[in-house]
This record gives C-alpha cells, structure tokens and sequence, in this order.
C-alpha cells in the first residue's frame, strides 16, 4: 500500500494535468460526458472540473488528509448521484487519502467524468479503486456511502439492512436545497453571484439556491437582470426551457406572480417559500428576519446552505451554516454536505 505522501503527490499532479482544459484525457471524459442523457453543457462542466481540480494542491490536501492510515483497510462502497458534473470527487479522493478500498456506481447521466480522474491518478500510483454496478456493489462492501433523493436513501437503507451493513457504516446523503436571504442592500456583483448559485447545473444540485427571501416589497428586476446577465456566459440547457415552460404555463393558470428570462432560460415566480422544480426559483417577502430565522430553524433538516451578505450573517444568527452569495457553487475541498464529515465517517469505521 502507497504512503499518503505518495497518494497525494499522484493527486495533485494529476490534477494540475486537468486544469488545462486541453488535456487529453480531460477532454475525452468531457465529450463522453455531453453525449450521455443529463443535463450538463460543456460551460457547467468546465466550471465544476475548473472549480474542483483547483482545490487539489499538495498542500491543502496534506492538511485534509488523515495522519495515519487503518490497520485494517475496508471496502467502501459510493453510489454517487449524476445530477452535477464531477459529483462525487470529494468521497473518491476521502476514500484513497484514508487507506480503505474504493468501490463506486456512477449514474449514466455522469458515467465518464471520475472514473477518468481516478484512471489518471492510477496511473501514477497504485490505488485501490474500481468501478461497479450499482447491482453488485452492496454484497461486496463493508461501508456504504450514498447520495440521491430520499428515495435513494430509502432504497440504500433497505439494501444495507439486506447486506449486513450497520447503520454506522452508512453515510447516506438525502434530497436537500439552498436558500439566499437578502437585505434590499446587495451590490450588482452580489447579485450576479446569487444568479451563479442559483442557475448553474440548471438547478439541480444541492446547493443550488432554490429559494429567496427579500424585504417586502423589494423588487426583483435586478435580480432577474443579473440572471440574464448570467445566461449569457452559462447558456441554458437545451432541456430547460421545455421543463420551465409547463411551469410558466401553470403559473400563468392560477394567476401567480412570476417572470422569465426571454427564451424560458431561467423562472422566478412569488410566493410561499416552497421549493420549486429545478431551474425554477421561489422569491419569498418577509416583514421581519424574524420570520426568516424561524423558517430556516424550522426547515434545518432539509436546507444545504443559506448565502447572503457578509453583513447579513451575523444578523441571522441561526445554527445553519450560512456562506456569502457566490459561495454555493464552490465549496471547499473538505466541506460537510448534509453537515455530516466524511473524513470523521471513514476514521470511525475502523
């Protein structure tokens, strides 16, 4: 088995590879990647391989490493979501780093993208590290971590109880969203930061902001001129004016509030503050940040992140993690979805 010394040495060269966007083995994993059915666009793409290999310095990785690694090396297994490009990095290299056996599913909707990565750095070190079928994985593993809807987590629950695997050798990551909260005050490059935290991967990640709260009778229009404003670099997929557009025409049924980008790229509507179909962004008035603070607390559980002005945190004072606008789509290499720390999970299997 390599020294983490060497593990990390492989990873961060093979990430200094990937940050040129005309490396081969980058922009073979990228093409394989647009033809499969998601939906990624070659600048969302860009964006998270961009974001994520730029984190993989041997220097912040030495520093979120373990110290040591187990005497006894277990087989982790990783059923990772394809609702964004690149997801599942942070469990794959947690994994290595750790000294235990990697064994992951990747979705179709994503099925080049890390293997690719994890291929490279093979190539420079021996890791122990394969890709299965989700079908086989369960049977053949120690240590479950997964990461879909609630859905998926009651499917890999059920599955883990079938297998043997004891719930404290499960991590499993269930449907969550984000939420900014604005005070009427934020600049046009926060708000154009708010426009990437909502709209980049169309919506569909965790930490995609999926509902804003706004003083009472504060205006959207330079909100929705900063989503226009961000469209035109990170086009729309080609899906989502279709999937907008049933709901446009719904809202336009029932009479509510809401406004559009002009070709259906994004939607922003008025209203309860309940979460919307991917792409489609819920604006909430509040009276007091009392009420905001109550809803967070209450909807904890569900929420991933909030994002707002640096001097709006302190003022909402909840036990959330709560990021400034521009943060949600990059996230630190050692972050804690769900607030669970895989590096904490993988130390206790032991």
């Amino acid at each position: 088995m390599p020294e983490i010394g060497e593990i990390v040495r492989a990873i961060a060269e093979t990430a200094r590879a990937w940050r040129d966007p005309d490396y081969s083995k980058r922009e073979a994993a990228v093409g394989k990647t647009l033809e499969a059915a998601n939906t990624f666009t070659r600048e969302a793409i860009a964006f998270a391989v961009n974001q994520q290999v730029s984190l993989l310095g041997d220097d912040e990785l030495n520093a979120w490493a373990p110290r040591r690694l187990p005497a006894e090396p277990l087989k982790v297994g990783v059923l990772n979501a394809g609702n964004l490009p690149f997801v599942g990095l942070q469990d794959f290299l947690a994994i290595i780093l750790s000294g235990h056996r990697y064994l992951g599913s990747v979705s179709s909707r994503s099925p080049e993208l890390l293997p690719a990565f994890a291929a490279d750095i093979s190539g420079r070190v021996h890791i122990a590290a394969d890709f299965v079928d989700p079908d086989l994985l369960f049977d053949q593993v120690d240590a479950v971590i997964a990461t879909g809807s609630d859905e998926t987590a009651e499917w890999v629950s059920s599955l883990c109880d079938e297998s043997g695997i004891s719930p404290e050798r499960r991590l499993v990551r269930s449907h969550r969203f984000s939420v900014a909260v604005l005070d009427g005050r934020e600049s046009l490059d926060e708000l154009e930061n708010l426009a990437e935290d909502a709209l980049l991967h169309e919506g569909f990640g965790c930490r995609n902001v999926a509902v804003v709260w706004a003083p009472a009778g504060h205006s959207p229009d330079d909100l929705l001129h900063a989503f226009a404003r961000f469209r035109a670099v990170f086009p729309a997929h080609a899906s989502t004016p279709g999937r907008i557009k049933m709901q446009q025409a719904f809202l336009e049924a029932v009479g509510a509030p809401h406004a559009h980008g002009e070709g259906l790229e994004f939607l922003l509507s008025k209203g309860d503050p309940d979460v919307q179909p991917p792409g489609h962004v819920r604006w909430s008035e509040y009276t007091n940040l009392d009420e905001v603070r109550m809803w967070l607390l209450h909807n904890k559980d569900a929420i991933q992140l909030v994002v707002t002005r640096q001097g709006m945190r302190e003022r909402l004072g909840t036990d959330l993690h709560v990021g400034v606008l521009g943060e949600s789509q990059r996230p630190a290499l050692n972050w804690r979805p769900d607030e669970r720390d895989v590096m904490t999970f993988l130390a206790d299997l032991a």
